[in-house]
């Protein structure tokens, strides 16, 4: 009797002992694709069946930014937990925009020195691999060179030359997208992209693994399967009437309606990406260990400078878009699937890209990076408090969306945008007005110089660099 119960002792004593399978972490990052481009965020024109679906089961927040209007710059937050500013990658690499300031000198590329998420879980044993755009460096700093140790069709720029084969644009050879060389007429590149993601999952079903894939969609150029342009454009037609395009602050104008059948048909082809992986995950009995991030790196395009017309999205009822610091330009969907989380949740806690690479460490067990920007939102994630703190932006340039340079903060329901020109500034109580129309700094005088103190203050502290001006400027 007492040899049977030290058997049975020791038996749940192993168990108990036995580590716990890791957990895989696949993250989908959209391209440029704004807050509302999914049916699960409130479009009605987009059709999103599997973005809604992966909301359904999983997590979604409401008020989550990117670290910046651009894409350089967030990308980089999501693979350090750093601020753009602290990193001084400020500018999609490649902006080299000037006007009455010249802009602040910026990193072109993420220095190797940098520990990103990809070391991170190479270190603890997973397989890594990165697939899609990239966008923070070239040769001897590309995703190979920064923990990733399976990479597929990465190019040097910040878009594709095509989305259809050879995937190539002869007037811009760096946005050639390498390594998917015979593909036949038919093929599209989110689907080839697609197709890499899965036969990773395939290859390392039987180890732990980290996937990022990076869309290049739904950035430009506009370009999406005859069959779904041809699915959406009756349904274009039905649009209501209202004006196209209404002029920004600056000298851009912003689209008004979501209506364009070509940009609808590469949010569905991504849509379709995300359910071949989710079936993908499923198929090989992954999908109850496997966390699925859905983001994007900043705001609809919707918001173009001079007489362009062209912009393929809407962010309304945010105000602007891609490059600008309203919150058209940095308010981004994020979608968490943890299978071990609740369902169907709604977060309204503001977060930002920063946070991203500190959660995966905290949702995957795996310990801590030092001096990161971002926090560990896994304890949200299971019904936790947030973080009570202020999130920055950090723009020192200017951009094709009519931006100029500019800064931001938000504090609570309370949030300030900069503009470095001139040094005003506009106030805005997001709660009561999240499409920032009505300018509170002249009747809140207090608040507006408190949160411009404490945004210069972060400027110091992080070391951001400023814009200085321009001598060769003809304001003529």
């Amino acid at each position: 009797m007492a040899l049977r119960y030290f058997a049975l002792l020791s038996l749940a004593m192993l168990s108990c002992a036995a580590p716990q399978t890791p957990r895989n972490v696949v993250l989908i990052l959209v391209d440029d694709l704004g807050w509302i481009d999914t049916g699960v965020y409130g479009s009605t024109f987009y059709a999103t069946p599997a973005i809604d679906s992966l909301a359904a089961q999983g997590i979604r927040f409401t008020q989550f930014y990117a670290a910046s209007g651009v894409c350089s710059p967030t990308r980089a937050s999501i693979v350090t937990g750093k601020h753009p500013a602290r990193l001084q990658i400020t500018n999609w690499i490649g902006g080299e925009q000037q006007g009455p300031l010249l802009q602040a000198d910026y990193q072109r590329a993420l220095p190797l020195e940098e520990v990103t998420v990809g070391e991170a879980f190479q270190d603890a044993g997973y397989a890594t691999g990165y697939i899609g755009k990239w966008h923070l460096g070239q040769e001897g700093f590309m995703p190979e060179d920064q923990g990733f140790a399976y990479t597929g069709a990465v190019n040097y720029a910040g878009q594709p030359g095509s989305f259809f084969p050879p995937y190539e644009n002869p007037n811009f050879p760096i946005s050639n997208v390498p390594g998917l060389k015979g593909d036949p007429d038919g093929a599209y590149l989110t689907d080839r992209l697609t197709d890499l993601a899965i036969a990773f999952v395939e290859r390392h079903q039987h180890e732990p693994f980290f996937l990022y894939l990076s869309h290049y969609a739904v950035h430009t150029p506009l370009q999406s399967k005859p069959a779904l342009t041809e699915r959406f454009a009756a349904q274009s037609a039905a649009v209501g009437d209202g004006p196209a395009f209404l002029p920004e602050r600056t000298l851009g104008t912003t689209r008004q309606h979501q209506d364009h059948a070509v940009y609808a048909g590469m949010i569905a082809s991504v849509d379709e990406s995300v359910a071949r992986i989710m079936a993908a995950l499923t198929a090989r009995g992954l999908a109850d260990n496997t966390i699925v991030v859905f983001t994007s790196d900043n705001g609809g395009l919707s918001t173009l400078s001079g007489e362009r017309r062209w912009a393929p999205t809407s962010n309304l009822p945010l105000r602007a878009g891609k490059g600008f610091l309203y919150e058209g330009g940095i308010r981004i969907p994020l979608i968490v699937h943890d299978p071990t989380g609740p369902r169907g949740t709604v977060v309204d806690a503001p977060g930002n890209t920063n946070d991203l690479f500190p959660t995966l460490l905290g949702l995957t067990g795996l310990p801590p990076q030092p001096d990161l920007d971002g926090q560990d939102l896994s304890g949200i994630l299971a019904g936790g408090t947030a973080p009570m703190r202020a999130l920055h932006w950090h723009f020192p340039h200017y951009h094709g969306s009519g931006n100029r340079p500019s800064g931001a903060i938000r504090r609570g329901r309370y949030k300030l945008v900069e503009w470095f020109e001139d040094d005003t500034a506009e106030l805005f109580d997001l709660l009561a007005d999240p499409g920032e129309a009505t300018d509170l700094s002249a009747t809140m005088p207090a608040q507006a110089v408190a949160l411009q103190e404490a945004l210069q203050a972060w400027r110091h502290a992080t070391g951001a660099r400023m814009p200085t001006p321009n001598p060769d400027w003809d304001a003529q």
